[in-house]
């Protein structure tokens, strides 16, 4: 719980997961990634939206639902998240790690982890555990 505000349920890694959110922010915003990925430019660039959510997290070995509380609130989150883990696994390891940005924004399957990003950062972006 936080000091000062009862019944607010907190995780252990608030740093890691502001990074978290920041990487599912932008795979989730087709905008920024049209508008940055695809010039090169901008920041998170996709290496760093990759980085933080997976090779900092290690969820692609131990799954999401391992780092509850340290990064997520509850099961709904870290389901959330693993949907779009999976999702960018799929893609990732259909076109190897040194393909250009473009080529991954325009995988078939990218849509799955634009929309899986999307909906995982709204949910946890409120901060709120389900009930």
């Amino acid at each position: 719980m936080e000091e000062g505000h009862p019944g607010k349920q907190q995780v252990r890694w608030p740093e890691r997961r502001e990074d978290v959110l920041e990487a599912l922010r932008a795979l989730g915003d087709r905008d920024h990634q049209d508008l940055h990925w695809r010039s090169g430019k901008g920041w998170p660039d996709l290496t760093a939206a990759v980085h933080w959510l997976i090779d900092d997290t290690f969820i692609d070995q131990h799954g999401a639902r391992a780092l509850i509380p340290h990064l997520f609130l509850d099961q709904r989150e870290a389901d959330l998240v693993q949907t779009v883990v999976d999702a960018l696994l799929h893609v990732l390891d259909d076109l190897g790690p040194t393909a250009p940005d473009k080529a991954y924004l325009d995988h078939p399957e990218w849509i799955n982890a634009l929309d899986a990003a999307g909906a995982a950062y709204l949910a946890l972006s409120s901060g709120k555990p389900s009930l």
